[in-house]
């Protein structure tokens, strides 16, 4: 009996300590990799949809994104119900242009902050642009999921992936924090 006691509570300590720590999949390293050669060596661009939904209120959006590797440019362009913009976010180096229309311009001078999209809450934009390809932003600890991360507060998780030439991008991303849901379905994604 005691015996039995002991291998019972060996085998719960064994699977206790299995579920403490979940290992980088095998599916997470090659969409890592991808990524990475994407974000450092090619121009490129997405188009979709993002749904949000707070506080039991949902609305959609579309945004555009273009991304060049040389000099490292982004511009991500939101825009609202009939196509009407909403924002233009200009990152540029280290400085980020936020120009929410009719001259309503600002700069922001730290990369780390969150900018308001016209969602109604500050977006982190810089870990955002990494989400977006699927990797964990640099410089901030996360932790891996069996199909994404968690990073910021924010969980990330990829429902879709697509084959982009010979590179496998997301094209269905959950992301949520507190009571924020977000959903981007990529329309299409351009290589340059």
């Amino acid at each position: 009996m005691r015996k039995a006691w002991v291998l019972l509570w060996g085998g719960l300590v064994l699977v206790a300590s299995g579920c403490a720590v979940v290992p980088k999949s095998t599916e997470h390293a090659q969409l890592e990799l991808t990524q990475a050669l994407v974000l450092k060596e090619h121009a490129w661009s997405l188009s979709g949809r993002l749904a949000l939904k707070r506080n039991h209120v949902a609305e959609s959006v579309r945004i555009k994104w273009q991304h060049k590797s040389s000099p490292s440019s982004e511009r991500l362009a939101v825009y609202g119900p009939l196509g009407r913009q909403w924002v233009v976010i200009k990152l540029v180096g280290d400085s980020v242009v936020v120009d929410y229309g009719t001259g309503r311009e600002k700069t922001v001078s730290s990369l780390t902050e969150g900018l308001d999209l016209g969602l109604g809450f500050d977006v982190p934009i810089v870990a955002f642009r990494y989400w977006v390809l699927g990797l964990p932003a640099p410089g901030s600890q996360f932790v891996y999921e069996p199909d994404g991360f968690i990073q910021r507060g924010w969980r990330i998780l990829f429902s879709k992936i697509t084959r982009v030439d010979q590179y496998r991008l997301p094209k269905k991303i959950q992301m949520s924090y507190g009571d924020i849901k977000l959903k981007l379905l990529v329309d299409q994604w351009q290589l340059f």
